[in-house]
């Protein structure tokens, strides 16, 4: 009975598996749609690319591909760091596989130069040193573009609190918003109020409002000010009354920022200047009490 048992076990465990060896688990729509779009995507990028391309483009098209396949978080927090510096990522991704290739490669080509006049020369440290080195220009050349997005997006925050500040100006002088924001984005100069402008002046074209049209600028660039501004103003829906509310309320939290900001930068450039002049007169003692220290010590027989 036990042995009848077992076998009807094993059987049915059997049948299981020849059920899904045949048929197999339902596959994930939302998996496979994703590798489709990104197959279909990196054929349209080959396909466009009918011209001869060189072998740092190759690379670098592979780099990109693989970044795209294994991490597209990553990318897709590159994204709106490029496009707040202007940059491309395939020319981002070619600038840094040149610096990290030389980087990488130098230490052993040094090495083996060396070897040709000294055969006596290791080259077990060439690689290890050349491996360090590509890896740091790789984090370095990533740090120093977040750092410019930073430095971008700050720049951008300052101007769009002028911006406001203009806006609030016109609308208190009597003019709509619907007049107060092409008007003011007129008047500033630079490449954010330019981006303001255009977001504004396409934004008919496109069917949607000037503030759905700031908010996709700041999607793109990552400030958390713009998609603030348009959640605000969407909150008002589009009463004339409320709208200049929220944009003047808006504008005295910005200015009142942007006050607090340049308040602190000042007083760290005066923390700066503090900690050089105590610098520069230690040095000026020293250089003054100097030549008669060495007196008192010469008079006194010390040695020199």
């Amino acid at each position: 009975m036990t042995a009848v048992i077992l076998l009807s076990i094993l059987l049915g465990l059997g049948l299981l598996q020849l059920r899904w060896l045949a048929f197999g688990p339902a596959p994930d729509l939302v998996t496979e749609i994703d590798h489709w779009r990104r197959g279909r995507e990196r054929a349209g990028r080959r396909a466009s690319t009918g011209a001869p391309v060189s072998p740092l483009g190759r690379i670098t098209r592979w780099v990109s591909e693989t970044l795209r396949s294994y991490r597209p978080e990553f990318l897709d927090t590159l994204a709106p760091d490029l496009a707040i510096t202007g940059r491309d990522l395939q020319t981002w991704l070619a600038r840094v596989v040149t610096t990290t290739a030389a980087l990488a490669l130098g230490p052993t080509v040094l090495m083996l130069l060396r070897r040709a006049a000294d055969p006596e020369t290791s080259l077990q440290w060439g690689p290890l040193l050349g491996l360090g080195l590509g890896v740091a220009a790789v984090v370095l050349s990533v740090k120093d573009l977040r750092a410019e997005a930073r430095r971008r997006r700050e720049e951008f925050t300052r101007a769009l609190s002028i911006y406001l500040d203009l806006v609030a100006m016109s609308m208190e002088a009597g003019q709509g918003h619907a007049q107060a924001l092409p008007a003011a984005a007129q008047i500033g100069t630079g490449r954010a109020f330019t981006d303001i402008r255009t977001a504004i002046e396409l934004a008919p074209s496109r069917g949607i409002t000037p503030w759905e049209a700031l908010g996709q600028l700041g999607q793109r660039y990552q400030i958390l000010e713009l998609l603030t501004l348009r959640s605000s103003i969407e909150l008002a829906q589009d009463d004339g009354a409320r709208v200049k509310e929220s944009l003047i309320a808006r504008a005295t939290t910005m200015r009142a920022i942007r006050l607090a900001a340049a308040v602190e930068r000042a007083n760290k450039a005066t923390q700066s200047m503090t900690q050089l002049n105590i610098v520069a007169a230690m040095l000026a003692g020293c250089y003054l009490a100097g030549p008669y220290i060495l007196a008192l010590r010469t008079a006194a027989g010390a040695p020199g």
